[in-house]
């Protein structure tokens, strides 16, 4: 009797992929995507010549004695995308995913300074792990499961150069700021997300039909207050309106939106978005109001930058400054890419001010959240403090 098969290494560079499960001495075949790239004996593959950056879905099965295909195993993996430029690290590694019958395993790329991760499953937390790797098992077959995996570590081990002034700066800042602490304000916060569908679906032996799935996608900032504090001791408005309100998709009050739609279409996509900035309103020592404008929304870039036969990449940078007195910009950036059999996988980094809120949507469906953050207030949008990154991917 042959032995049930695992996953025992799984490695990666910007080109190959590689990985060996258990020797079971039976016949096993591997596809990628849907073609079959090795039927045989052995109990590893190297998969070479791949794209950079790219994510590929390999299913793994053995043959039993009676001609049946077994044990079906399912990657959900990718090259590596090292940049010499990066200050985001989360764009060079690769968050895979394994899943077996009852099954999930995530393994993630190292990330410096990082030495534990917090995992949580469908928003609760689940324990803490000392190694780039967490298995889930007795996991119910007819469900869908969304991990995420947070971590943090201080400026100083940042990829960014002079980390180790911005370290110092960060912590100054959060001694002289009222609303938090030095420690906070030095600590970059990495998130990664893997939203899995249920694993009958996953492992089902049916054939997919073909998709041509329309994403929308929006990303809002706002401010949580009514009337807030400017940080700014100088500046002739003590005061700010916000726009008072919690998480929601289609408010109408927000500091910027966001949107796009990424028709992917059978041949070529259609790429189409809107950017808007809302009203900026200065209040006096009393709160009562002293100044209006709408700051210009050219700080705002979306482009998209490649299509293949398999995907559509798109990037947006954002810098947004306030237009009635002097203050730092709202900053941040995203690199999106959609896969025509319905994958994502978006990368992002923030600063720790205004809230930040992002959603997907598939088709005419309902928006789902994919990442959300509350400021920490106006002065964590100053230049030395420690950023927020994240990425979110998908395996349906």
């Amino acid at each position: 009797m042959a032995n049930e098969m695992d996953i025992l290494v799984l490695e990666q560079s910007e080109t190959m992929i590689y990985f060996r499960w258990t020797d079971t001495e039976d016949v096993c075949r591997i596809k990628r995507d849907e073609q079959i790239v090795y039927t045989g004996t052995q109990n590893l593959f190297k998969d070479e010549g791949l794209k950079k950056g790219e994510l590929y879905t390999y299913t793994l099965e053995r043959l039993d004695t009676s001609g049946n295909w077994i044990d079906k195993i399912k990657l959900h993996t990718g090259t590596e995308n090292r940049k010499k430029d990066s200050i985001n690290r989360l764009e060079e590694i690769v968050l895979t995913a394994i899943v077996s019958k009852g099954r999930i395993s995530l393994a993630w790329g190292e990330i410096e300074g990082i030495t534990q991760f917090d995992i949580y499953r469908n928003g609760k937390f689940i324990e803490t792990v000392e190694r780039n790797q967490y298995t889930d098992r007795q996991v119910p077959m007819n469900e869908e499961f969304t991990y995420w995996i947070r971590g943090k570590r201080p400026v100083a081990k940042s990829e960014e150069r002079f980390s180790e002034e911005k370290f110092t700066l960060a912590k100054v800042f959060g001694t002289l700021n009222w609303n938090s602490s030095k420690e906070k304000a030095a600590m970059e916060e990495f998130w990664l997300t893997k939203k899995i569908a249920p694993l009958d679906s996953l492992l089902s032996d049916e054939e997919k039909p073909k998709i041509y799935p329309v994403w929308h996608f929006r990303y809002n900032t706002f401010l949580p207050e009514l009337i807030l504090k400017n940080p700014n001791l100088l500046s002739p408005f003590p005061y700010f309106q916000g726009d008072g309100r919690e998480f929601e998709p289609d408010s109408l009050h927000y500091r910027t939106q966001v949107s796009f739609t990424v028709d992917l279409k059978e041949e070529e996509s259609s790429f189409d978005y809107d950017k808007d900035v809302g009203p900026t309103i200065g209040y006096n020592w009393r709160k009562k109001f002293s100044k209006a404008d709408v700051a210009s929304s050219e700080g705002i870039e979306l482009e998209k930058i490649e299509e293949t036969g398999h995907k559509v990449s798109i990037t947006l940078k954002h810098s947004v400054g306030n237009p009635i007195t002097t203050s730092p910009n709202i900053d941040y950036a995203v690199s999106a890419a959609f896969y025509r059999d319905g994958s994502y996988d978006i990368i992002g980094i923030h600063d720790q001010s205004p809230n930040h809120e992002v959603y997907l949507k598939l088709d005419d469906g309902e928006w789902m959240e994919i990442h959300q953050t509350e400021s920490e207030g106006l002065a964590y949008m100053a230049g030395p403090i420690a950023s927020q990154y994240w990425r979110i991917s998908n395996f349906y």
